[in-house]
């Protein structure tokens, strides 16, 4: 492993890029009033390995031009807009804490699909989750995607009521034909609608769940998402201003 250096927006790197196991957060949690916690690492069709989730330690280099290096510029730029949206942009880079719920380079899923995050990989990646949050005071929680919501409520990370919880677990949890190829896709039918941009809690913290920012970011999630999207906005605007 090669030598560790600070990166002055927020994360650590490695110089080395050979036989790297795991992407790093980015940001200081100590510091942090919210805590995003994406997907994983692997891109769905690119072998590429980021270094730092969301590729955010691109936004202290100078901005690429073109090819998979202004690609991944521009997810990390696309990241840090979409939260200062949801945050109307009231909270600094310098307060967010970016996290994937799984670090880990999972093998890609069949046809570019979503990899499918085994739970005991999630639950390694909550309790790191865990371990970050204990060291500050967040506001507010934002998980992006089902899968992400999924093994939290699964694991009981987030709050539902008994019934909720089941019905949501049910619809939610992967098809054994799929999780079997490592992919997943969710049993029953849009059970993200549920929950999106819905208020749940971590103990005092509230948790929001809102859609990956590769979907907003497309407009790939469709109208049935407008309004919850709407809402998940208003409430970590709520929750930042308590």
């Amino acid at each position: 492993m090669g030598r560790e250096e600070s990166n002055p927006y927020g994360g650590e790197q490695s110089t080395s890029k050979a036989g790297r196991a795991e992407c790093r957060p980015f940001g200081d949690p100590a510091a942090a009033r919210v805590f995003v916690i994406g997907h994983d690492p692997r891109l769905q069709r690119s072998d590429a390995q980021a270094e730092t989730v969301f590729f955010l330690d691109y936004l202290g280099q100078p901005k690429p031009t073109e090819g998979p290096e202004a690609r991944k510029y521009g997810l990390a730029t696309a990241t840090v807009q979409y939260i200062e949206h949801l945050t109307g942009g009231k909270v600094p880079l310098a307060e967010m804490y970016f996290s994937n719920l799984c670090n880990e380079f999972l093998p890609h899923a069949p046809k570019g699909g979503t990899v499918l995050i085994p739970d005991q990989v999630a639950d390694r990646g909550i309790a790191a989750i865990e371990r970050a949050l204990a060291m500050g005071n967040p506001q507010v929680i934002i998980p992006m995607s089902l899968q992400v919501f999924y093994h939290l409520a699964r694991s009981g990370f987030v709050a539902m009521g008994d019934e909720q919880n089941a019905t949501f677990l049910q619809k939610a949890m992967p098809k054994t034909k799929y999780a079997a190829r490592g992919a997943y896709m969710e049993t029953g039918r849009a059970p993200f609608l549920d929950v999106c941009g819905r208020v749940f809690w971590h103990g005092d913290v509230p948790v929001v769940p809102v859609l990956h920012v590769k979907s907003w970011s497309s407009r790939r999630h469709g109208e049935a998402y407008e309004s919850a999207m709407q809402s998940a906005a208003a409430s970590i605007q709520r929750s930042l201003a308590r």
